[in-house]
This record gives structure tokens, C-alpha cells and sequence, in this order.
């Protein structure tokens, strides 16, 4: 096998460290040998075998359906569980014999029939009110697959089945609540992703959890509990303190919170940027003559008093604080992320009951200080990225920056600034804060020592 793109990079890497005197001559092959052991990139070998375990699954389904009737149950039984055995012990002597493109393959086929056989006993016994609960069965099935052998194709098929479990659960209208049952199958599968190191599991995941509780903050508003404005924040600070949390134990260098950060903080800034959205309809609505009264408009949007709104945003909130103040305690480096974080938690909390004590006649008041502080927030990710070298946290300020500042000429400058002067200014005003951030990483950075 090749050596990969990172191995050759490194390779020339260690051989110009060596010669600056950084690291020892000796230390060169056990660097590129603990590296090499490490690495487990796609091959070509890999993905086809792992297609193959795809058609054959596909085709044993098709083969089932089609001797569907001529086969009684215990001799579809038989066959499907025949199938699974074969499948794992056909892993099994593959990962032997060392061929773990073919064991991934093999290991990946037997949980995807696991799946079949569990459909197959529900329609024999006539488990009709299982809904969708089969695919949370085959999910553990497949993450005990997935630990055993360990295979990240099937940790990651079995991200995949619990991301569509709560999907599934969470959009079906006859579900009967919150599916709860997935947190802990979602937290061992974070378990088994960051210990096989598969980031394509943990992206997955991510998607699952926010879905889950994007549904649970749905749920909880039903039936007017929450406004429209309330139900932002509270999922605002949600995903702001799940961020906060993978982000302190991200410190601690566990392998793909990283991610799981990122994904909570983009939420949190998209639905921060959403929430002008309600203000500028109202603000559109109030300025018409419709047949809509703007005062019950404004309290379906901003709410009113509700002690509800009060134990759930401030339950997160205090989630959040805790998590951010652990991490500036154990890394005194983000302590800087703590200056725009805390008025930021502290703004989407009070937003809402803001928004109501002051009235819909205070909608331009409110949608130009949350422009502000939504600017102000682009601003210090950009500061932040840039100073502690966080590409992503820098790229996710430049983004909402960018949206924020476009947003601002559609709908407040677009009939009072000529184009060509708005962009203008805009393009002054994002060269000089470039200039900004160049100074500021010099005065923050030590002074490089002169070259010989």
C-alpha cells in the first residue's frame, strides 16, 4: 500500500526538522511507523468491496421478496440468520488472514441483514406497533458490530440509523413524545467514534442530536406555550450550551467534539441571524392596512410573561456560564472568548421579554440592536479565530459578517444608498477591519527573532 498524502508531507517535514536540529535523526522511522499504523484512508479495494456488501444485501432482499410466499417462516428464518453468521465469521477469518478491506465489507453486509432479520421477525409476529423503533434496535445491533470487530463503515452505518431513528420518530405524527432513548445511544456511539477516530460518524451524529433537539424545544412549544421569539432564544441558547460543553471537553483533546463544537456554533449563529426575520414581518404587517391586529401579532411573536420560557432558556443558560467559566479556568487561553460570550448568552436570554415590555412600536429600535450585536459577535469570531488560529471559528465570523452586511442593504439601506456607494463603504469598512486583525495578531504575537 502507497503512502498517503499526510505520510509524504511529513516525511519531508521530518527531514527539514532534522536538519534545523528540532527533533533527532533516530526518531524519524518510529514518527513515520506510529503515523503509518494510525492511518486507514479509503482505498480502492475498500470502496468496492464495501459496494459489494451493499448489492449483496440488496440482493438477498430481493431473493427473499421474490420467494416470499414459497418460503415458510422458520426457513426464512433460517436463511436470513444463516446469512449473518456467514457474514461474521467470514469478518472474522478476513481481519485474520489480514484483509480488512474485506472484513469492513463482510462485517458492514452482516449488520445491514441484522436489519432484515429483525423486519422479518416483526412481520411474522405481526409487530405492527413498533413504528419506527426497529431502527433503533438495528443501530445498537450494528454500533456492538461496530465495537467488535471495530469498523468505522459500520460505526458509521450505524450513525446513519440513528440519525434517521430520530428523524423518523421526531417527524411521525403519531409518535408519542420526546424519543429519549436515543440519548444513550448516541452517547456511546460519540463513545465508539472518538476511540475508532471516525469523523464522518461524528458529523452524523451531530446532525442527529441537533435534530433531536431542535424536536424537543418544538415539542415543549406546542399549543402557544412559547412565542415566536422565545422559542429562537431557547433554541439559541440550547445549542450555544452544547457548544460550550463539547467545547471545554474539546480542550481535554478528546477526538471529534471539535466537530460536534462547530456544528453548535454555526446553529447558534444561524438561528441569531433568523431571528430578524419575525421582526421585519411584523415591521412589514404594522406599516398595512390588514385585517391582523398588531398587538396580538407582537405578543405571538415577542410572548409575554411565562415563567415556562424563564425555566427552560434559564436552565441553558446556566448550562452554558458553567461550561464556559470550567473552560476558562482549564484553558486560560479562551479566557477571550468569555468577553463577547457572556453578553451574547445574556442578550438572547433577555431578548424576548425585552421585546415584549418595550411593544411592537420599538420593532426598529430592536431590529437595529440586534444588527449590532450580531455584527459585534461576527467581529469578535473573526478576532478570536484569528488569534488563536481557528480557521473555522475566523470563517463562521467572516460568513455572518458578510450575510449580516447584506441583509442590512436589502431591507434597511436599499432605498436610501445608491448600490455602487453602499458596496463602496462596505468594502472600506471590511478592508480596514482586515487591517485591524493583521495589527492586532502583531501586538498579540511575540516578536520573531531577526534572521541571521
Amino acid at each position: 500500500m502507497g503512502k498517503s498524502r499526510y505520510e509524504k508531507r511529513l516525511s519531508g517535514d521530518l527531514d527539514r526538522w532534522i536538519k534545523r536540529g528540532l527533533i533527532a535523526s533516530e526518531n524519524r522511522a518510529a514518527i513515520l511507523d506510529d503515523v503509518s499504523s494510525r492511518s486507514s484512508g479509503w482505498s480502492a479495494s475498500g470502496a468496492l468491496a464495501i459496494l459489494g456488501s451493499v448489492l449483496l444485501a440488496l440482493a438477498a432482499l430481493s431473493f427473499v421478496a421474490a420467494n416470499w410466499a414459497e418460503l415458510g417462516n422458520w426457513a426464512r428464518l433460517a436463511l436470513v440468520f444463516a446469512a449473518i453468521w456467514g457474514s461474521y465469521l467470514g469478518a472474522t477469518r478476513a481481519f485474520a488472514t489480514h484483509h480488512p478491506a474485506i472484513g469492513h465489507a463482510l462485517a458492514l453486509l452482516g449488520a445491514a441483514l441484522f436489519g432484515v432479520s429483525i423486519v422479518l421477525v416483526a412481520q411474522i409476529f405481526n409487530m405492527s406497533s413498533w413504528r419506527y423503533t426497529v431502527l433503533g434496535i438495528w443501530a445498537a445491533g450494528a454500533l456492538l458490530t461496530a465495537l467488535l470487530t471495530p469498523s468505522r463503515p459500520v460505526l458509521i452505518f450505524t450513525a446513519m440509523l440513528g440519525s434517521a431513528w430520530v428523524c423518523a420518530e421526531s417527524f411521525n405524527p403519531y409518535a408519542p413524545g420526546i424519543l429519549w432513548a436515543y440519548l444513550p445511544l448516541w452517547l456511546a456511539t460519540v463513545v465508539a467514534a472518538s476511540r475508532l477516530r471516525s469523523l464522518a460518524s461524528i458529523n452524523l451524529l451531530a446532525i442527529g442530536l441537533y435534530i433531536w433537539i431542535g424536536f424537543l424545544l418544538w415539542d415543549f412549544a406546542r399549543d402557544d406555550r412559547l412565542s415566536e421569539l422565545q422559542t429562537a432564544s431557547a433554541f439559541i441558547l440550547a445549542s450555544a450550551a452544547t457548544a460550550m460543553t463539547f467545547a471545554a471537553l474539546r480542550d481535554r483533546d478528546w477526538l471529534g467534539l471539535g466537530t460536534l463544537t462547530n456544528w453548535g456554533t454555526s446553529l447558534v449563529l444561524l438561528a441569531g441571524f433568523c431571528v430578524q426575520f419575525p421582526l421585519d414581518r411584523y415591521e412589514n404587517w404594522s406599516s398595512r392596512d390588514t385585517e391582523i391586529e398588531a398587538g396580538s401579532r407582537w405578543v405571538e411573536i415577542a410572548g409575554s410573561g411565562n415563567p415556562a420560557y424563564w425555566w427552560l432558556a434559564g436552565a441553558f443558560t446556566l448550562i452554558f456560564i458553567l461550561a464556559l467559566l470550567w473552560r476558562a479556568i482549564m484553558t486560560p487561553s479562551s479566557r477571550a472568548l468569555a468577553l463577547p460570550a457572556l453578553p451574547a448568552a445574556v442578550f438572547a436570554l433577555f431578548l424576548p421579554p425585552l421585546a415584549a415590555l418595550l411593544g411592537g412600536d420599538a420593532v426598529l429600535i430592536l431590529r437595529i440592536g440586534l444588527g449590532v450585536a450580531i455584527l459585534a459577535i461576527a467581529i469578535s469570531l473573526i478576532l478570536y479565530g484569528s488569534r488563536e488560529g481557528r480557521r473555522f471559528t475566523g470563517g463562521l465570523g467572516i460568513a455572518l459578517f458578510v450575510a449580516e452586511t447584506l441583509y442590512i442593504y436589502g431591507e434597511t439601506f436599499g432605498g436610501l444608498l445608491d448600490t455602487s456607494l453602499f458596496f463602496l463603504i462596505g468594502g472600506f469598512l471590511l478592508f480596514g477591519l482586515s487591517m485591524g486583525v493583521i495589527r492586532f495578531q502583531k501586538r498579540m504575537s511575540p516578536d520573531e527573532e531577526a534572521a541571521p
